[in-house]
């Protein structure tokens, strides 16, 4: 993809994730964030020594992560801070591949892997209970398990379809959308803590105000900035390698 297609691209994706994020012409685009984000957690969790019970996604796009993790609250903190972390990080990589991959079908193939592995590993068909707090606060039920199977199966079928038979220009736009709303999925938690977002519900940035008795503003704030760091890394990347050989430097 060029560099002022691509741009362009990403602006509108940012536009979207700003002021549309709650409409139904993106809902499945929330979905797989929400997916993204959640697996971040089940990652983190599983990388400081615990376990993941399971991982799953509501119909109003919540999303909820049950693991079991050796009692310490750094690793608590490493594991709140991995979903919206662990997805702007994604996406960066994500959005800087996409400007170095003719076709964009390796990294549609990828996403489907990844797609899989998280319905195949971490996704029950009946999830265990949840605690009635946590059940209010993300909107999951036990039926969650079932849907967000289907969700896996449907979108990973969808993302195959795209990289077989899509056109080009189809599947850099669809993987430039995709990594652009993952690095901005800590917006969420600032929406939430304005009251933009789904009202009432709990987050992660409350949940490490609980653990570290500081506002949950700064650690949402703390996110956002990173998303947006991790961004423009992502551009930055792009751009520098498209950029004409200047006076005899070369890059070691």
């Amino acid at each position: 993809m060029r560099t002022g297609p691509l741009l362009l691209s990403v602006g509108l994706a940012a536009a979207v994730c700003v002021f549309l994020w709650h409409t139904l012409a993106v809902y499945p685009l929330r979905l797989l964030v929400t997916l993204m984000h959640e697996s971040g957690h089940a990652v983190a969790a599983v990388l400081v020594g615990g376990a993941v019970d399971s991982v799953t996604i509501s119909p109003s796009a919540g999303g909820l992560t049950h693991s079991r993790i050796p009692p310490s609250m750094l690793r608590s903190m490493i594991v709140s801070s991995a979903g919206y972390v662990g997805s702007s990080v994604a996406g960066a990589c994500l959005l800087a591949a996409v400007g170095r991959m003719r076709s964009g079908r390796v990294l549609l193939g990828m996403l489907v892997a990844w797609t899989a592995a998280v319905a195949v590993l971490w996704v029950p068909f009946l999830p265990p209970e949840a605690g009635a707090a946590m059940a209010k606060a993300t909107g999951s039920s036990r039926t969650d398990g079932l849907f967000t199977l289907a969700f896996a199966v449907g979108t990973a079928g969808a993302l195959g379809l795209l990289a077989w038979k899509g056109p080009v220009w189809l599947r850099r736009v669809a993987l430039v959308w995709i990594a652009t709303a993952s690095c901005l999925a800590a917006l969420e938690d600032i929406k939430n803590l304005f009251g933009y977002g789904l009202g009432g519900s709990s987050s992660d940035a409350d949940a490490m105000s609980r653990m570290t008795h500081i506002p949950a503003g700064f650690w949402a704030a703390l996110w956002m900035l990173l998303a947006l760091l991790a961004m423009v890394l992502g551009l930055r990347s792009i751009l520098l390698r498209r950029a004409p050989r200047g006076s005899g430097r070369m890059a070691a």
